[in-house]
């Protein structure tokens, strides 16, 4: 008669095993950890964590820097605006003023018979021309200078790595 290998035995065989194997890890976890040992860093380790750290400073710098750059330009973009649409309010008043000065000048040359009113147009003309003139020149005077951009900040030269030591050849 041919044995079956599906026998009392067997299970009871490959369930003992499995048993054995799954608390097998259980075991193993429960074992001490071992201590590491680290040891000394080297001149290279050294240069290289002082490098690490010069470099995040050096980032930090220049993050900083740069917001405040911007923040700078912003401002400088604001005041510049407002000082171009002062500084064209100011010449679109002296040309409506030159505007006028001119239709009343035609219009007291077209009215006036005598050369004594003509010369009194022109001279009234002038007048008004250099008193508009006067008045823009105040007014631009007065608004003061245009802002100046602000200077880009120097942020100064990246650290350098350290050189990674060169391993001595076997000979």
């Amino acid at each position: 008669m041919k044995a079956s290998f599906i026998s009392s035995r067997n299970v009871a065989l490959l369930v003992a095993a499995g048993l054995l194997v799954g608390t097998g890890t259980a075991v193993a976890d429960e074992t001490a950890t071992a201590v590491v040992v680290t040891k000394p860093l080297n001149d290279y380790q050294v240069a290289r964590a002082a490098y690490k750290t010069a470099l995040e400073t050096y980032i930090a710098n220049r993050k900083s820097s740069q917001a405040q750059f911007k923040a700078a330009m912003d401002a400088y973009g604001v005041a510049r605006k407002a000082h171009v649409a002062a500084r064209k309010n100011i010449f679109d008043a002296s040309k409506t003023a030159g505007a006028l000065a001119k239709s009343a000048h035609d219009a007291a040359i077209a009215a006036a018979t005598t050369d004594a009113a003509k010369k009194a147009a022109n001279t009234s003309f002038k007048s008004a021309l250099a008193s508009a003139r006067t008045a823009r020149d105040s007014a631009i005077a007065s608004l003061g200078a245009a802002p100046v951009a602000p200077a880009k900040p120097v942020l100064g030269q990246r650290p350098t790595p350290p050189t990674k030591p060169v391993k001595a050849t076997k000979s």
